[in-house]
C-alpha cells in the first residue's frame, strides 16, 4: 500500500479553519449558552415560585388555597422541564459487530497510521456494519457538557466493497478529520441540548395526560388544568423557537466542518480521492438495495450466500451494462491535462434550502477539494487488501448478518450464477432500449383495448424496427424533463432553493413569477414525449397481436390475457399506494399541531377508508381472477386468491381509528406485494410471449407450440392513469401554521403569544418569589 503523506508537507492554510467556520462556531456557542441559560434559569424560577407559594401557605394561621394552587402548578412545570434535563442517550450503530486489533491488526495499523499523519486521536472502539457508510458515534450523556466524549468509528463493508484502497484512506481521512476538530464538541453539545429540547417539545407523558384529565373535570378545578396546559405550551414553544436559532448556527457550522474534514482527506489522499469515492457511493447504495431483497428472496427459499458482497458487485455490474452507463460505480478518468478544472458533480437547477442542510452538497465539495489542488498518485486496488483475511472477515460478517433472519437455509455455492440468471429477465433485455426499465408503460391507458389501436399493415415489416435506436433518446429526454419539472415545481412550492440564489434554467435567468409559465412549458414537453412513447407502446402491442392473429393456437388470446392481467396489477397497485399517499398527507396535517379535533378526525376516517375500498376491491376481486398455468408457477401460488389472506379488516371509525392505523400497513403491504409479484411476472411473460411470435414470424420454419390456457381478469376495476391522483394538501391551514410556526409570519405571531403568556406568568409568580 501507499505511504501516506505526512500532513506536515501540506499547507497549513489547507485545513485551518477559515473565517466562516469561525464565525458560525461562536454564534452556535451563543446561541447554546443562551439556550442553555434561558433553560435553568425558567426551571430554577419555577422550582423556587413553587417553594415560596407553599411555604406562604404554611406560613398562615391555615393554609391558603390559592398559595397552594400556585405553588403545586408551579413545582409541576419547573417538574416539566427539569425531567428533560435526564436522560443518556447510547451512540449505536444498531446491529454491532466490535472489531479489535487482535482480530484485525493489520487494519488497526492503517487506522493508526492514519490518525497519527491528520493530527486525530485513534479511535476508541471500532465497528463494523453492513451500510454504504463510515461515520463517528458516540455515547452522549449530560456528563458530555463537561467531559469530552469517546469517539467510536463505524467502517460500512458494502462502502469498502466498491472503493480502492486511496478512496478507503480518503473517506476515512474525513472521519478522522471530524476526529480532529475541536468544533466537534460544539456539535455534541448541541447533539444533547437538541434531546433535551425533544423531550420538552415533543415528548408526551403522564403529565401531559394528568393536566388534560384536570381539564375536563369540574369546571371549578378545570381551570387550573387549563392554565397549566396553556403554560406549558408557551414554554415548549418559546423554547422551540430559541433552540431554532441554535440549530440554524449549528447546521451551519456542521457543512463548515464537514468542508474542513474533507480538506483533511484531501491532505492526506489528494484531490480527487475523495470525490471519486462520492461518486461511486450512488451506485453502491443502489446496488446494495438491490442486493438485499435479492439476499431476503433467497432466504424465504432457504437458500443464502456464504459471503454477500461479491453478490454487491455483480449488482452493479450487471446495472451498468442495463443503464448502458460505463462510469455507473467506477471512478471517473483523470485527464492528462488540468485535472485540477475536471469536474465530476454538477450544480442542480434547485436544491432543498441550505438553512436546513447540515452536509454540502457534491459539487460545493468538489469545487472545496479542489480550490487548491493537491495532485497524488492513486493506488487502485482493492479497499478489502487494508483487512486481515478478507474473505474469512465476509464470511462471518455475512454469517452474522443472516443469522439475524432467525430461519434455517442452506449456503447455495451457485447464488452468483442465480443472479446472473436474474438479470436475464426478458424485460431487462437491452434490445428494448431501456422501455420497461422503471417505467409502467400500461398506467397511461385506462383500458387494455387501448393498446390495439394501432394500425397495421405487415406485422413482419413491423417488426423489424419496432424498437428502434432514438428510443433510448426519447427515453433519456422524458427523464431529463421530469427531472426539471419536478426542481422547478420544488421551487414554486418552496421545497428548493436555487443553489446561489439565482435560478438558472437551459442557459437564462428566470424570476419566481415565470416559473408557472416555465413549469407549463415542461408539462407540455413531457406530455409531447409521453405521448410519442405511449404511441410506440400501442404499436408493440398492436404488431404482436397482429402477428399472434397469422399463427393463431391460442396466442392472440394468451397475450391479450396477459395484458389485461398486467394492466389490472399494475393499476390496482397504483390507486393503493395513491390512497395511501392521501392517508399519510391527512395524518401529517391533522397530526401537525399534535392535537387532533373532531373535524380532523373525520377528515383522516375519511382518507382511512379511501384505503379501504382499495384493499376491499382487491379483495372482492381475488377470487375472480384466473391467471394461467405458467404465471402461477412464477408466482409460486396454486390460484390468485391465495396469495391473500383472509379479508378481516374493517372500515375505519372515530372509535376505533387509533387501533386501525396500527395494522392498516401489513394490509396494504400484503396486496402491494402480490400486485408487484404479479405485475412483474406477467410484464415477463408478456415479453417473453411477443418474443416467441415475433421469432415465428420472422422465420416461418420455427416451431412453436400452441398457446398455454389465457389468464382472465374481471371486466370492471379501479383505473389510476397518470394526473388522475387524489389531490394532496401541500400547505397547513392558517392555525396548524401558527400552532407549528411554519413560515416567517407563523413563527414570529406564535413566539410573540407564546412569550406574552410566559412573560404573564413569571411576573404572577414574581409575588411569590419576591415576597
Amino acid at each position: 500500500m501507499e505511504t501516506i503523506s505526512p500532513i506536515s508537507q501540506i499547507p497549513s492554510e489547507l485545513t485551518g479553519l477559515n473565517q466562516a467556520h469561525k464565525r458560525n462556531l461562536w454564534l452556535t456557542v451563543l446561541g447554546l449558552v443562551f439556550f442553555v441559560l434561558v433553560y435553568l434559569s425558567l426551571s430554577g424560577w419555577f422550582a423556587w415560585a413553587s417553594y415560596s407559594f407553599i411555604r406562604h401557605g404554611l406560613s398562615g394561621a391555615g393554609p391558603e388555597l390559592y398559595s397552594w394552587i400556585a405553588g403545586i402548578g408551579s413545582g409541576l412545570i419547573s417538574l416539566f422541564m427539569i425531567k428533560a434535563l435526564f436522560f443518556v442517550k447510547k451512540g449505536s450503530m444498531g446491529d454491532e459487530y466490535e472489531i479489535t486489533e487482535k482480530d484485525q491488526p493489520q487494519l488497526f495499523q492503517f487506522l493508526y497510521q492514519l490518525a497519527d499523519e491528520t493530527g486525530a486521536p485513534r479511535p476508541h472502539r471500532v465497528f463494523l456494519s453492513p451500510q454504504v457508510n463510515a461515520c463517528v458515534f458516540y455515547d452522549l450523556s449530560m456528563l458530555n457538557f463537561f467531559f469530552p466524549s469517546k469517539k467510536n468509528l463505524e467502517i460500512g463493508l458494502a462502502l469498502v466493497n466498491v472503493l480502492s484502497i486511496s478512496e478507503l484512506k480518503a473517506v476515512l481521512a474525513h472521519e478522522f478529520g471530524h476526529f480532529a476538530q475541536k468544533s466537534m464538541a460544539v456539535g455534541n453539545w448541541v447533539y444533547i441540548a437538541q434531546q433535551i429540547a425533544a423531550h420538552l417539545i415533543a415528548r408526551r407523558d403522564a403529565l401531559d395526560d394528568f393536566l388534560r384529565s384536570v381539564s375536563r373535570f369540574d369546571i371549578r378545578v378545570a381551570w387550573i388544568g387549563w392554565i397549566l396546559r396553556l403554560v406549558i405550551w408557551s414554554l415548549r414553544s418559546a423554547m422551540e423557537s430559541f433552540f431554532n436559532l441554535v440549530v440554524l448556527a449549528q447546521r451551519a457550522l456542521s457543512r463548515e466542518m464537514e468542508f474542513q474534514a474533507d480538506l483533511v482527506a484531501v491532505s492526506v489522499t489528494g484531490s480527487d480521492a475523495l470525490i471519486h469515492a462520492l461518486h461511486k457511493l450512488q451506485a453502491a447504495d443502489e446496488a446494495w438495495e438491490t442486493t438485499q431483497g435479492f439476499i431476503m428472496d433467497h432466504i424465504r427459499m432457504g437458500k443464502a450466500a456464504k459471503d454477500i458482497f461479491p453478490i454487491h458487485s455483480k449488482v452493479i455490474d450487471h446495472s451498468r451494462k442495463i443503464w448502458n452507463n460505463p462510469h455507473y460505480g467506477k471512478a471517473p478518468e483523470l485527464p492528462s491535462e488540468n485535472p485540477e478544472k475536471h469536474r465530476v458533480f454538477t450544480s442542480e437547477i434547485a436544491q432543498p434550502p441550505r438553512m436546513w442542510a447540515t452536509h454540502p452538497y457534491n459539487h460545493e465539495r468538489e469545487a472545496n477539494a479542489k480550490k487548491r489542488y493537491v495532485p497524488k498518485s492513486m493506488d487502485d486496488r482493492s479497499g478489502w487488501l487494508v483487512f486481515d483475511d478478507a474473505d474469512s472477515l465476509r464470511e462471518k460478517f455475512t454469517e452474522r448478518v443472516l443469522s439475524g433472519f432467525k430461519t434455517e437455509f442452506k449456503h447455495d455455492p451457485e447464488i452468483l450464477t442465480s443472479v446472473d440468471e436474474f438479470y436475464k429477465k426478458e424485460y431487462l433485455n437491452s434490445d428494448y432500449k431501456g422501455t420497461y426499465l422503471g417505467r409502467s408503460f400500461v398506467r397511461y391507458a385506462s383500458s387494455p383495448k387501448e393498446f390495439y389501436a394501432y394500425p397495421v399493415n405487415s406485422p413482419k415489416e413491423e417488426l423489424e424496427n419496432l424498437y428502434p435506436r432514438n428510443l433510448s433518446e426519447q427515453l433519456e429526454r422524458l427523464r431529463s424533463l421530469e427531472k426539471e419539472k419536478n426542481l422547478l415545481t420544488g421551487l414554486q412550492e418552496g421545497y428548493y432553493t436555487p443553489s446561489d440564489g439565482i435560478i438558472r434554467f437551459r442557459g437564462e435567468e428566470l424570476k419566481k413569477r415565470e416559473l408557472p409559465a416555465a413549469i407549463k412549458s415542461l408539462e407540455e414537453d413531457c406530455k409531447e414525449v409521453q405521448n410519442l412513447l405511449f404511441d410506440h407502446d400501442k404499436r408493440c402491442r398492436s404488431v404482436h397481436r397482429k402477428a399472434a392473429e397469422e399463427i393463431g393456437m391460442g396466442w392472440p388470446e394468451y397475450l391479450q390475457g396477459l395484458l389485461e392481467v398486467l394492466h389490472y396489477a399494475d393499476h390496482a397497485r397504483a390507486n393503493i399506494e395513491d390512497s395511501r399517499a392521501l392517508l399519510n398527507n391527512v395524518y401529517s396535517v391533522v397530526t401537525a399541531d399534535r392535537h387532533v379535533s373532531g373535524a380532523e378526525l373525520t377528515r383522516l376516517v375519511s382518507a382511512g377508508n379511501q384505503v379501504f375500498d382499495a384493499l376491499a376491491e382487491v379483495h372482492k376481486h381475488k377470487e375472480n381472477i384466473i391467471l394461467g398455468s405458467e404465471l402461477l408457477e412464477d408466482l409460486e401460488l396454486k390460484d390468485w386468491s391465495s396469495a391473500f389472506s383472509k379479508f378481516e379488516f374493517t372500515r375505519a371509525t372515530e372509535d376505533n381509528m387509533q387501533k386501525w392505523l396500527e395494522v392498516v400497513d401489513s394490509w396494504i403491504d400484503e396486496a402491494l406485494g402480490a400486485l408487484s409479484a404479479l405485475k412483474h411476472a406477467s410484464l415477463e411473460r408478456l415479453l417473453i410471449a411477443e418474443s416467441k411470435v415475433a421469432e415465428k414470424i420472422r422465420n416461418g420454419r420455427s416451431k412453436l407450440e400452441p398457446a398455454p390456457k389465457p389468464s382472465q381478469v374481471v371486466s370492471e376495476y379501479s383505473t389510476l392513469t397518470p394526473g388522475k391522483e387524489r389531490e394532496l394538501q401541500k400547505r397547513l391551514d392558517l392555525w396548524d401554521r401558527f400552532q407549528t410556526a411554519d413560515g416567517l409570519v407563523p413563527g414570529i405571531l406564535r413566539f410573540t403569544v407564546a412569550t406574552g403568556i410566559l412573560g404573564a406568568a413569571l411576573y404572577l409568580t414574581s409575588f411569590a418569589v419576591f415576597r
